[in-house]
């Protein structure tokens, strides 16, 4: 017995094919967006700095320096391990990525400082170097979000720099004219 209330409808929207949907517009080239693909000293030491406010700012200032020291890539310096540093000899063992031929790093004093603390302080124990509160090894996506976090925050304060780096005798005149 079917209920004479209820009648089913065909749907009105046509599914187009592939061909028909619009495509996303394609991403720009580096070049056309920014003159230069790598950072300078004084923009990396501010990221540092800006890592060091972080919750986690220690072991975040320690990953960024030392990926900028040894040009490791994400992947690469997640799976870093404390049994690649030979503290001793102040050297890091590096297993590239992407079929790089691993290489020997010689460390400098602040890096090895940064590390040794950071052996100390680490809580749970881990063979990673740079690990979450849990202990687990931190992602690469997890390295990239505090990168591009401290890209903004560095950004956010360059800006009320340049504000407060006006000449205080700037505006003396503005109203007597």
């Amino acid at each position: 017995m079917t209920n004479p209330h209820l009648t089913l409808v065909a749907p009105t929207t046509v599914i187009g094919t592939v061909g028909d949907r619009r495509r996303p517009p394609h991403r720009k080239r580096n070049a056309e967006v920014r003159a230069r693909e790598y950072l300078t000293d004084a923009e990396v030491n501010r990221l540092i700095v800006a890592a060091g406010k972080n919750r986690y700012g220690h072991r975040d200032a320690t990953m960024v320096l030392v990926a900028y020291r040894h040009g490791l890539r994400a992947a690469e310096l997640v799976t870093l391990r404390w049994d690649a540093i030979d503290f001793g000899h102040g050297r890091l063992h590096v297993n590239r990525a992407k079929n790089g031929s691993p290489s020997v790093h010689p460390l400098s004093g602040r890096e090895l400082r940064a590390l040794r603390r950071l052996k100390r302080e680490q809580e749970p124990q881990s063979p990673f170097i740079f690990t979450s509160e849990r202990g687990a090894p931190l992602t690469t996506a997890g390295f990239r979000k505090l990168i591009a976090r401290l890209g903004l925050a560095d950004r956010n304060i360059q800006h009320t720099v340049r504000y407060t780096e006006l000449a205080p005798a700037r505006f003396k005149n503005f109203w007597n004219d």
